[in-house]
């Protein structure tokens, strides 16, 4: 069972995912997927990118503009 609740997401070749987890207050996900770092790549192309974010700096990010205003305020 997963403990992942989606916040937003886009779906495409860069791929992004911010979600949060059941059992984890304060922050955030940001999972990027195929983007091209200066990592362990994935075979095919780009690599898959998880960034653990404090909320407030996912607002500085102006992430939260993303998500319907009442689901992240219900976000702790």
């Amino acid at each position: 069972m997963s403990t992942k609740a989606t916040l937003a997401h886009h779906a495409g070749d860069l791929s992004w995912h911010l979600y949060e987890e059941a059992f984890e207050a304060g922050v955030v996900y940001l999972e990027l997927q195929g983007v091209a770092v200066e990592l362990i790549t994935r075979k095919t192309a780009g690599a898959d990118v998880v960034l653990r974010l404090p909320i407030e700096t996912a607002k500085q990010l102006g992430l939260h503009t993303r998500v319907p205003p009442e689901r992240w305020a219900a976000i702790k």
